[in-house]
Protein backbone atom coordinates (compact mmCIF):
# COMPACT_ATOMS: atom_id res chain seq x y z
CA UNK A 1 0.00 0.00 0.00
CA UNK A 2 1.64 3.26 -1.10
CA UNK A 3 1.79 6.38 1.65
CA UNK A 4 1.43 9.50 0.13
CA UNK A 5 1.82 12.96 1.96
CA UNK A 6 0.06 15.86 0.16
CA UNK A 7 3.07 18.41 0.61
CA UNK A 8 5.56 15.59 -1.07
CA UNK A 9 7.16 12.16 0.46
CA UNK A 10 7.36 11.87 4.03
CA UNK A 11 10.69 12.20 5.36
CA UNK A 12 12.98 10.06 8.14
CA UNK A 13 12.48 11.18 11.45
CA UNK A 14 15.69 12.53 13.60
CA UNK A 15 17.05 14.17 16.57
CA UNK A 16 14.30 17.27 17.96
CA UNK A 17 17.68 19.23 17.73
CA UNK A 18 18.19 21.40 15.91
CA UNK A 19 14.77 22.91 14.60
CA UNK A 20 13.91 24.07 11.29
CA UNK A 21 12.73 27.35 10.40
CA UNK A 22 13.64 30.87 12.12
CA UNK A 23 16.27 28.67 15.10
CA UNK A 24 17.09 25.97 12.17
CA UNK A 25 21.03 27.41 13.17
CA UNK A 26 20.97 26.73 16.64
CA UNK A 27 23.20 24.10 17.77
CA UNK A 28 22.39 21.74 20.90
CA UNK A 29 23.32 23.91 24.30
CA UNK A 30 26.54 23.10 25.62
CA UNK A 31 27.19 22.16 29.68
CA UNK A 32 28.36 25.63 30.10
CA UNK A 33 27.21 29.07 27.99
CA UNK A 34 30.89 30.38 28.00
CA UNK A 35 34.00 28.43 26.79
CA UNK A 36 37.53 28.28 28.88
CA UNK A 37 38.00 32.05 27.43
CA UNK A 38 35.03 33.52 29.17
CA UNK A 39 33.74 34.39 25.64
CA UNK A 40 29.85 33.73 25.52
CA UNK A 41 28.80 30.84 23.03
CA UNK A 42 25.11 31.07 22.92
CA UNK A 43 25.00 35.03 22.58
CA UNK A 44 24.15 35.15 19.02
CA UNK A 45 21.08 32.21 19.90
CA UNK A 46 19.52 34.48 22.38
CA UNK A 47 19.14 37.41 19.94
CA UNK A 48 17.51 34.97 17.67
CA UNK A 49 15.04 33.87 20.29
CA UNK A 50 14.25 37.52 20.88
CA UNK A 51 14.27 38.06 17.29
CA UNK A 52 11.83 35.27 16.55
CA UNK A 53 9.72 34.26 19.86
CA UNK A 54 7.13 37.08 20.22
CA UNK A 55 6.44 35.41 24.15
CA UNK A 56 10.25 36.88 24.94
CA UNK A 57 10.05 39.75 22.60
CA UNK A 58 6.49 40.52 24.49
CA UNK A 59 7.99 39.55 28.23
CA UNK A 60 11.20 41.79 27.59
CA UNK A 61 10.13 44.91 25.47
CA UNK A 62 6.91 45.22 28.11
CA UNK A 63 9.93 45.42 30.99
CA UNK A 64 12.31 48.24 28.98
CA UNK A 65 9.22 50.04 28.14
CA UNK A 66 8.24 50.45 32.29
CA UNK A 67 11.22 51.34 33.38
CA UNK A 68 12.48 53.65 30.64
CA UNK A 69 9.20 55.83 31.17
CA UNK A 70 10.28 55.98 35.24
CA UNK A 71 12.48 59.18 35.64
CA UNK A 72 15.90 59.31 37.42
CA UNK A 73 15.63 61.43 40.42
CA UNK A 74 18.77 62.45 42.84
CA UNK A 75 18.29 63.28 46.44
CA UNK A 76 20.49 64.19 49.33
CA UNK A 77 19.55 63.10 52.75
CA UNK A 78 19.94 65.67 55.00
CA UNK A 79 17.70 63.74 57.97
CA UNK A 80 16.24 60.62 58.63
CA UNK A 81 12.87 62.74 58.08
CA UNK A 82 14.22 65.29 55.17
CA UNK A 83 15.61 64.98 52.02
CA UNK A 84 16.52 67.16 49.34
CA UNK A 85 15.86 66.90 45.75
CA UNK A 86 18.41 67.49 43.55
CA UNK A 87 17.39 68.34 40.04
CA UNK A 88 20.70 70.14 38.82
CA UNK A 89 22.86 67.12 39.80
CA UNK A 90 25.62 66.48 37.52
CA UNK A 91 24.64 62.41 37.25
CA UNK A 92 21.16 63.71 36.64
CA UNK A 93 22.54 65.14 33.90
CA UNK A 94 24.73 62.74 32.21
CA UNK A 95 22.03 60.16 32.40
CA UNK A 96 19.50 62.52 30.68
CA UNK A 97 22.04 63.85 28.57
CA UNK A 98 24.03 60.85 27.45
CA UNK A 99 25.33 61.33 23.91
CA UNK A 100 24.35 63.64 21.06
CA UNK A 101 22.51 60.95 19.84
CA UNK A 102 20.86 58.62 22.58
CA UNK A 103 18.04 59.75 24.91
CA UNK A 104 17.85 59.02 28.19
CA UNK A 105 14.75 56.89 27.61
CA UNK A 106 16.38 55.10 24.75
CA UNK A 107 19.66 54.75 27.21
CA UNK A 108 17.43 52.82 29.73
CA UNK A 109 15.38 50.96 27.09
CA UNK A 110 18.04 49.63 25.50
CA UNK A 111 19.66 48.59 29.15
CA UNK A 112 16.97 47.01 30.12
CA UNK A 113 16.86 44.95 26.76
CA UNK A 114 20.20 43.69 27.01
CA UNK A 115 19.49 42.68 30.64
CA UNK A 116 16.11 40.81 29.35
CA UNK A 117 18.10 38.71 26.64
CA UNK A 118 21.46 38.74 27.91
CA UNK A 119 21.18 39.44 31.71
CA UNK A 120 23.73 41.59 31.25
CA UNK A 121 24.97 45.19 30.10
CA UNK A 122 26.88 48.04 29.71
CA UNK A 123 27.99 51.51 29.57
CA UNK A 124 31.26 53.16 27.96
CA UNK A 125 32.39 56.20 29.56
CA UNK A 126 33.14 58.62 27.06
CA UNK A 127 34.97 61.57 29.35
CA UNK A 128 34.48 64.92 28.00
CA UNK A 129 36.13 68.43 28.91
CA UNK A 130 32.96 69.14 30.99
CA UNK A 131 30.51 66.21 31.40
CA UNK A 132 30.65 62.41 31.57
CA UNK A 133 29.66 60.94 28.02
CA UNK A 134 27.45 57.69 28.13
CA UNK A 135 27.35 55.10 25.21
CA UNK A 136 25.90 51.38 25.10
CA UNK A 137 28.17 48.98 24.00
CA UNK A 138 26.27 46.13 23.02
CA UNK A 139 26.28 43.25 25.42
CA UNK A 140 27.38 40.65 22.80
CA UNK A 141 30.08 42.20 21.41
CA UNK A 142 31.80 42.48 25.28
CA UNK A 143 33.86 40.08 26.39
CA UNK A 144 34.57 40.06 30.14
CA UNK A 145 38.43 38.44 31.66
CA UNK A 146 38.82 37.48 35.23
CA UNK A 147 37.03 35.70 38.12
CA UNK A 148 35.75 37.40 40.95
CA UNK A 149 36.26 40.77 39.70
CA UNK A 150 37.03 41.35 35.80
CA UNK A 151 40.55 42.38 35.39
CA UNK A 152 39.91 43.72 31.80
CA UNK A 153 36.74 44.34 29.50
CA UNK A 154 37.08 43.30 25.48
CA UNK A 155 35.60 45.06 22.73
CA UNK A 156 35.41 43.18 19.60
CA UNK A 157 34.02 45.61 17.11
CA UNK A 158 31.95 44.92 13.53
CA UNK A 159 35.05 44.39 12.12
CA UNK A 160 36.87 42.29 14.05
CA UNK A 161 39.51 44.75 16.04
CA UNK A 162 39.72 43.85 19.77
CA UNK A 163 39.47 46.85 22.37
CA UNK A 164 40.78 46.42 25.77
CA UNK A 165 38.92 48.90 28.26
CA UNK A 166 39.62 48.98 31.95
CA UNK A 167 37.09 48.49 33.95
CA UNK A 168 36.88 52.07 35.56
CA UNK A 169 35.73 53.19 32.22
CA UNK A 170 33.13 51.20 31.94
CA UNK A 171 29.43 50.95 33.83
CA UNK A 172 28.73 46.92 33.82
CA UNK A 173 25.17 45.57 34.73
CA UNK A 174 25.70 41.73 35.69
CA UNK A 175 23.21 39.41 36.99
CA UNK A 176 24.12 36.40 38.66
CA UNK A 177 26.38 33.82 36.65
CA UNK A 178 26.91 29.84 38.07
CA UNK A 179 29.12 28.89 35.51
CA UNK A 180 31.60 31.99 35.99
CA UNK A 181 31.70 35.23 38.52
CA UNK A 182 31.90 37.57 35.92
CA UNK A 183 29.01 36.51 33.38
CA UNK A 184 25.82 36.22 33.55
CA UNK A 185 23.45 33.19 33.30
CA UNK A 186 20.52 34.67 30.37
CA UNK A 187 16.92 33.35 31.53
CA UNK A 188 16.89 32.80 27.95
CA UNK A 189 19.13 29.77 28.63
CA UNK A 190 16.73 28.50 30.75
CA UNK A 191 13.75 28.61 28.26
CA UNK A 192 16.18 27.05 25.71
CA UNK A 193 13.73 23.25 25.54
CA UNK A 194 10.41 25.35 26.25
CA UNK A 195 11.23 27.62 22.91
CA UNK A 196 12.44 24.73 21.28
CA UNK A 197 8.68 23.38 21.18
CA UNK A 198 7.39 26.74 20.65
CA UNK A 199 9.31 26.84 17.45
CA UNK A 200 8.87 23.61 16.25
CA UNK A 201 4.94 24.26 16.89
CA UNK A 202 5.42 27.43 14.61
CA UNK A 203 6.90 25.79 11.92
CA UNK A 204 4.32 22.84 11.84
CA UNK A 205 1.76 25.73 11.73
CA UNK A 206 3.81 27.51 8.38
CA UNK A 207 3.62 24.34 6.65
CA UNK A 208 -0.20 23.49 7.21
CA UNK A 209 -0.55 27.30 6.19
CA UNK A 210 1.90 27.00 3.09
CA UNK A 211 0.25 23.21 1.99
CA UNK A 212 -3.12 25.08 1.65
CA UNK A 213 -4.29 24.01 5.28
CA UNK A 214 -4.63 20.09 4.53
CA UNK A 215 -3.59 17.62 7.06
CA UNK A 216 -1.44 15.38 6.17
CA UNK A 217 -2.89 11.40 5.37
CA UNK A 218 -2.27 7.72 3.62
CA UNK A 219 -4.12 6.73 0.30
CA UNK A 220 -5.41 3.49 1.21
CA UNK A 221 -6.08 1.06 -1.77
CA UNK A 222 -8.43 -1.94 -1.52
CA UNK A 223 -6.63 -5.40 -0.40
CA UNK A 224 -7.75 -6.83 -3.54
CA UNK A 225 -6.40 -4.05 -6.11
CA UNK A 226 -2.82 -5.73 -7.71
CA UNK A 227 0.10 -4.68 -6.28
CA UNK A 228 2.13 -1.40 -7.69
CA UNK A 229 5.59 -1.68 -8.72
CA UNK A 230 7.76 1.02 -7.27
CA UNK A 231 7.98 2.87 -10.63
CA UNK A 232 4.39 2.98 -10.47
CA UNK A 233 4.25 4.11 -6.95
CA UNK A 234 6.93 7.12 -7.39
CA UNK A 235 4.52 7.97 -10.68
CA UNK A 236 1.62 8.48 -8.61
CA UNK A 237 3.10 10.21 -6.15
CA UNK A 238 4.93 12.41 -8.13
CA UNK A 239 1.36 12.80 -9.82
CA UNK A 240 -0.32 13.63 -6.77
CA UNK A 241 2.38 16.10 -5.31
CA UNK A 242 2.42 17.96 -8.36
CA UNK A 243 -1.41 18.67 -8.32
CA UNK A 244 -2.62 19.32 -5.01
CA UNK A 245 0.43 19.90 -3.51
CA UNK A 246 0.66 23.88 -1.92
CA UNK A 247 -2.17 24.66 -4.39
CA UNK A 248 -6.01 25.53 -2.47
CA UNK A 249 -8.96 25.12 -3.77
CA UNK A 250 -8.50 21.99 -5.61
CA UNK A 251 -10.27 18.63 -5.52
CA UNK A 252 -8.80 15.13 -5.55
CA UNK A 253 -11.02 12.71 -7.48
CA UNK A 254 -9.27 8.91 -6.21
CA UNK A 255 -9.90 6.11 -8.32
CA UNK A 256 -12.57 3.62 -7.58
CA UNK A 257 -12.02 1.66 -3.72
CA UNK A 258 -9.36 4.18 -3.10
CA UNK A 259 -9.60 6.78 0.54
CA UNK A 260 -8.19 9.22 1.73
CA UNK A 261 -7.16 8.51 5.55
CA UNK A 262 -5.68 12.34 7.61
CA UNK A 263 -2.60 11.18 9.91
CA UNK A 264 -1.96 14.39 11.30
CA UNK A 265 -3.79 16.13 14.42
CA UNK A 266 -6.16 19.12 14.35
CA UNK A 267 -5.14 22.23 15.89
CA UNK A 268 -7.84 21.90 18.66
CA UNK A 269 -6.70 17.76 19.58
CA UNK A 270 -3.50 19.06 19.78
CA UNK A 271 -4.07 22.01 21.65
CA UNK A 272 -2.23 25.00 19.86
CA UNK A 273 -3.48 27.52 21.50
CA UNK A 274 -3.30 26.67 25.09
CA UNK A 275 0.54 25.41 24.26
CA UNK A 276 1.15 28.91 22.92
CA UNK A 277 -0.81 30.15 26.04
CA UNK A 278 1.18 28.39 28.39
CA UNK A 279 4.62 29.37 26.32
CA UNK A 280 3.55 32.94 27.33
CA UNK A 281 3.23 32.20 30.49
CA UNK A 282 5.98 30.49 31.51
CA UNK A 283 7.74 33.10 30.02
CA UNK A 284 6.38 35.74 31.77
CA UNK A 285 6.95 33.67 35.21
CA UNK A 286 10.69 33.15 34.11
CA UNK A 287 10.80 37.39 34.51
CA UNK A 288 8.70 37.87 37.41
CA UNK A 289 5.73 39.89 35.43
CA UNK A 290 2.04 39.53 36.76
CA UNK A 291 0.32 37.42 33.31
CA UNK A 292 -2.57 40.29 32.78
CA UNK A 293 0.46 42.73 32.32
CA UNK A 294 1.04 40.45 28.89
CA UNK A 295 -2.53 39.91 27.82
CA UNK A 296 -3.21 36.65 29.69
CA UNK A 297 -6.60 37.89 30.91
CA UNK A 298 -8.74 34.77 31.83
CA UNK A 299 -8.96 35.34 34.88
CA UNK A 300 -8.60 39.32 35.20
CA UNK A 301 -11.18 41.59 36.65
CA UNK A 302 -11.42 45.30 37.24
CA UNK A 303 -10.26 44.86 41.19
CA UNK A 304 -7.62 42.63 40.90
CA UNK A 305 -6.25 44.76 37.52
CA UNK A 306 -5.32 47.39 39.96
CA UNK A 307 -4.19 45.41 42.79
CA UNK A 308 -1.72 43.76 39.82
CA UNK A 309 -0.71 47.09 38.64
CA UNK A 310 0.63 47.63 42.27
CA UNK A 311 1.99 44.29 42.43
CA UNK A 312 3.85 45.07 38.92
CA UNK A 313 5.81 48.53 40.59
CA UNK A 314 6.02 47.08 44.19
CA UNK A 315 7.10 43.03 43.06
CA UNK A 316 7.98 42.88 39.50
CA UNK A 317 9.80 45.82 38.75
CA UNK A 318 11.13 46.97 42.20
CA UNK A 319 13.92 44.68 42.55
CA UNK A 320 15.00 45.36 38.97
CA UNK A 321 15.15 49.75 39.82
CA UNK A 322 16.69 48.73 43.08
CA UNK A 323 19.49 47.21 41.06
CA UNK A 324 19.58 49.75 38.56
CA UNK A 325 19.91 52.01 41.52
CA UNK A 326 22.64 51.06 43.25
CA UNK A 327 24.72 49.85 40.35
CA UNK A 328 24.87 53.68 38.71
CA UNK A 329 25.38 55.21 42.48
CA UNK A 330 28.82 52.51 42.45
CA UNK A 331 29.65 52.74 39.37
CA UNK A 332 28.69 56.50 38.42
CA UNK A 333 28.51 58.42 41.69
CA UNK A 334 31.88 58.50 42.66
CA UNK A 335 32.65 60.36 39.16
CA UNK A 336 30.87 63.41 40.26
CA UNK A 337 32.31 66.08 42.41
CA UNK A 338 29.34 66.25 44.90
CA UNK A 339 28.76 62.62 46.09
CA UNK A 340 28.03 63.66 50.15
CA UNK A 341 24.67 61.76 50.63
CA UNK A 342 23.64 61.55 47.64
CA UNK A 343 21.71 58.87 46.17
CA UNK A 344 19.16 58.18 43.55
CA UNK A 345 15.93 56.52 43.06
CA UNK A 346 13.46 55.95 40.09
CA UNK A 347 10.37 57.84 40.07
CA UNK A 348 7.92 54.77 41.07
CA UNK A 349 5.22 57.02 43.11
CA UNK A 350 4.81 58.69 40.13
CA UNK A 351 2.87 55.75 38.77
CA UNK A 352 1.10 54.85 42.37
CA UNK A 353 0.04 57.70 43.02
CA UNK A 354 -3.85 57.23 41.72
CA UNK A 355 -5.05 59.49 39.09
CA UNK A 356 -5.77 63.48 39.99
CA UNK A 357 -9.32 63.06 41.26
CA UNK A 358 -8.49 60.56 43.79
CA UNK A 359 -5.05 62.70 44.71
CA UNK A 360 -7.36 65.48 45.24
CA UNK A 361 -10.21 63.58 47.53
CA UNK A 362 -7.24 62.24 49.45
CA UNK A 363 -5.63 65.19 50.05
CA UNK A 364 -8.59 67.55 50.64
CA UNK A 365 -9.27 64.91 53.45
CA UNK A 366 -6.30 64.46 54.79
CA UNK A 367 -5.89 68.59 54.77
CA UNK A 368 -9.45 69.12 55.39
CA UNK A 369 -8.86 72.25 53.45
CA UNK A 370 -8.13 73.12 49.89
CA UNK A 371 -4.38 72.42 48.80
CA UNK A 372 -4.23 74.29 45.23
CA UNK A 373 -4.30 77.94 43.80
CA UNK A 374 -6.42 79.04 40.95
CA UNK A 375 -2.68 79.49 38.90
CA UNK A 376 -1.31 75.95 40.16
CA UNK A 377 -4.51 74.54 38.41
CA UNK A 378 -4.10 76.58 35.60
CA UNK A 379 -0.87 75.45 34.90
CA UNK A 380 -1.63 71.41 35.12
CA UNK A 381 -4.39 72.41 32.05
CA UNK A 382 -0.68 73.86 30.48
CA UNK A 383 -2.24 77.40 30.65
CA UNK A 384 -0.76 80.58 31.24
CA UNK A 385 -1.09 82.11 34.79
CA UNK A 386 -2.69 85.48 35.28
CA UNK A 387 -1.25 88.03 36.64
CA UNK A 388 -3.67 90.75 36.90
CA UNK A 389 -5.98 88.60 39.21
CA UNK A 390 -3.80 88.93 42.86
CA UNK A 391 -6.73 86.29 43.97
CA UNK A 392 -5.50 83.65 41.35
CA UNK A 393 -2.04 83.26 43.68
CA UNK A 394 -4.25 82.47 46.69
CA UNK A 395 -5.43 79.14 48.46
CA UNK A 396 -9.23 79.92 48.37
CA UNK A 397 -11.33 78.51 51.17
CA UNK A 398 -15.24 77.98 50.80
CA UNK A 399 -17.67 79.81 53.22
CA UNK A 400 -17.83 77.66 56.14
CA UNK A 401 -14.14 76.77 55.86
CA UNK A 402 -11.05 79.02 56.94
CA UNK A 403 -7.94 78.72 58.74
CA UNK A 404 -7.11 80.36 61.92
CA UNK A 405 -4.53 82.25 60.19
CA UNK A 406 -6.62 83.62 56.97
CA UNK A 407 -6.47 87.10 56.48
CA UNK A 408 -9.59 86.82 54.90
CA UNK A 409 -11.23 85.36 57.37
CA UNK A 410 -13.51 87.72 59.24
CA UNK A 411 -12.69 89.11 61.97
CA UNK A 412 -15.12 89.17 65.50
CA UNK A 413 -14.91 91.65 68.17
CA UNK A 414 -15.56 89.78 71.64
CA UNK A 415 -17.08 93.38 72.96
CA UNK A 416 -19.60 94.31 70.26
CA UNK A 417 -22.73 92.96 71.19
CA UNK A 418 -24.35 90.53 68.97
CA UNK A 419 -27.38 91.06 67.09
CA UNK A 420 -30.91 91.09 68.75
CA UNK A 421 -32.22 87.96 69.71
CA UNK A 422 -35.46 86.66 67.27
CA UNK A 423 -38.37 86.20 68.28
CA UNK A 424 -39.25 82.60 68.93
CA UNK A 425 -41.63 81.43 66.73
CA UNK A 426 -44.56 78.64 68.12
CA UNK A 427 -43.00 74.92 66.88
CA UNK A 428 -45.26 73.88 64.31
CA UNK A 429 -48.01 71.35 65.52
CA UNK A 430 -46.85 67.73 65.28
CA UNK A 431 -48.64 65.29 63.32
CA UNK A 432 -50.50 62.43 65.13
CA UNK A 433 -48.76 58.92 65.00
CA UNK A 434 -50.05 56.63 61.93
CA UNK A 435 -52.14 54.56 63.44
CA UNK A 436 -50.75 51.36 61.00
CA UNK A 437 -47.34 50.62 59.51
CA UNK A 438 -48.18 49.36 55.89
CA UNK A 439 -49.13 45.54 55.48
CA UNK A 440 -46.31 42.82 53.76
CA UNK A 441 -48.88 42.45 50.53
CA UNK A 442 -48.24 46.44 50.33
CA UNK A 443 -44.56 46.38 50.49
CA UNK A 444 -43.91 43.06 48.71
CA UNK A 445 -44.28 44.42 44.83
CA UNK A 446 -41.05 46.72 45.33
CA UNK A 447 -39.35 44.48 47.67
CA UNK A 448 -39.49 41.56 45.03
CA UNK A 449 -38.35 43.86 41.69
CA UNK A 450 -35.32 45.42 44.12
CA UNK A 451 -34.67 41.48 44.24
CA UNK A 452 -34.69 41.10 40.86
CA UNK A 453 -32.22 44.37 40.30
CA UNK A 454 -30.16 42.91 42.45
CA UNK A 455 -30.33 38.99 41.16
CA UNK A 456 -29.72 40.37 37.29
CA UNK A 457 -26.18 42.45 38.40
CA UNK A 458 -25.07 39.62 40.35
CA UNK A 459 -25.51 37.04 38.48
CA UNK A 460 -22.65 38.94 36.09
CA UNK A 461 -20.48 38.14 38.94
CA UNK A 462 -18.44 35.02 39.91
CA UNK A 463 -20.11 33.14 42.86
CA UNK A 464 -17.29 34.23 45.14
CA UNK A 465 -17.07 37.41 44.57
CA UNK A 466 -20.86 38.38 44.69
CA UNK A 467 -20.63 39.47 48.02
CA UNK A 468 -17.80 42.00 47.31
CA UNK A 469 -19.70 42.97 44.56
CA UNK A 470 -23.18 43.67 46.75
CA UNK A 471 -23.21 47.73 47.07
CA UNK A 472 -25.34 47.86 50.70
CA UNK A 473 -25.53 51.98 50.20
CA UNK A 474 -26.76 51.39 46.51
CA UNK A 475 -29.38 48.86 47.23
CA UNK A 476 -30.39 50.52 50.32
CA UNK A 477 -30.86 53.97 48.88
CA UNK A 478 -32.48 52.27 46.36
CA UNK A 479 -35.25 50.45 48.07
CA UNK A 480 -35.73 53.38 50.78
CA UNK A 481 -36.87 55.46 47.72
CA UNK A 482 -39.26 52.90 46.65
CA UNK A 483 -40.78 52.16 50.15
CA UNK A 484 -40.91 55.35 51.02
CA UNK A 485 -44.85 55.85 49.36
CA UNK A 486 -46.53 53.58 51.37
CA UNK A 487 -45.12 54.92 54.63
CA UNK A 488 -46.73 58.45 53.49
CA UNK A 489 -49.50 56.65 52.51
CA UNK A 490 -50.24 55.37 56.38
CA UNK A 491 -50.20 58.46 57.59
CA UNK A 492 -46.61 59.01 58.50
CA UNK A 493 -44.52 62.79 57.67
CA UNK A 494 -41.63 62.97 55.21
CA UNK A 495 -39.53 62.51 58.35
CA UNK A 496 -40.49 59.63 59.74
CA UNK A 497 -41.66 57.72 56.65
CA UNK A 498 -37.84 58.34 55.20
CA UNK A 499 -36.36 56.87 58.46
CA UNK A 500 -39.03 53.97 58.90
CA UNK A 501 -38.64 53.30 54.77
CA UNK A 502 -34.32 53.36 55.13
CA UNK A 503 -34.76 50.96 58.67
CA UNK A 504 -36.18 48.12 56.71
CA UNK A 505 -34.45 48.31 53.59
CA UNK A 506 -31.61 48.20 55.39
CA UNK A 507 -32.66 45.14 57.39
CA UNK A 508 -33.73 43.47 54.39
CA UNK A 509 -30.59 44.04 52.69
CA UNK A 510 -28.64 42.80 55.64
CA UNK A 511 -29.75 39.63 55.30
CA UNK A 512 -29.50 39.27 51.50
CA UNK A 513 -25.76 40.11 52.39
CA UNK A 514 -25.68 37.39 54.79
CA UNK A 515 -26.97 34.84 52.76
CA UNK A 516 -24.77 35.86 49.64
CA UNK A 517 -21.37 35.51 52.60
CA UNK A 518 -22.72 32.21 53.73
CA UNK A 519 -22.92 30.68 50.33
CA UNK A 520 -27.39 30.49 50.63
CA UNK A 521 -29.63 31.39 47.87
CA UNK A 522 -30.27 34.90 48.59
CA UNK A 523 -33.62 35.63 46.53
CA UNK A 524 -36.03 32.68 47.37
CA UNK A 525 -37.55 31.30 50.21
CA UNK A 526 -37.79 34.42 51.69
CA UNK A 527 -40.99 36.29 53.14
CA UNK A 528 -41.93 40.08 53.29
CA UNK A 529 -42.98 41.75 56.81
CA UNK A 530 -43.07 45.03 57.62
Amino acid sequence: MPIVQSAGALQPVTSAWPPSGPLADLPAPAISPWSSTGTPQNYAQYIQMYTTQPAIRTVVDFLARNIAHLGLQAFRRVSDTDRERLSDHELVQWVAHPNPGTSRYRLIESLMIDMGIFYSAYWLKVRLPNALGLVRLPAEEVTAVGWLIPDVYYWTRPDGERVEIDPKDIVAFRGHGPFSPVQSLSPIETLRLLMMEAATSMDYRAAYWNNAARFEGVIERPLAAPKWTAEQKQSWREQWTARFARQPGQIAVLEDGMSFKPTAWSASDSEYIPSRKLTREEVAAAYHVPLPMVGILEHATFSNIREQHKNLYQDCLGPWLEFLQEEIELQLLPECDDVKDVYLEFNIAEKLKGSFEEQGASLNTLCGRPIMTGNEGRARLNLPSMKDDPTMDQVVFSLNTSSPSDPNAPKVDPTTPGPPPQKQLPAPPTKKKPQRQPTGEELRPEIYAAWSRQQARLAKVPADQRPAAFDSVRWDRELADDLTPHYLEAGCDEHEAARAAMALASSINTETLRRLVMGEDAFTERTVEA
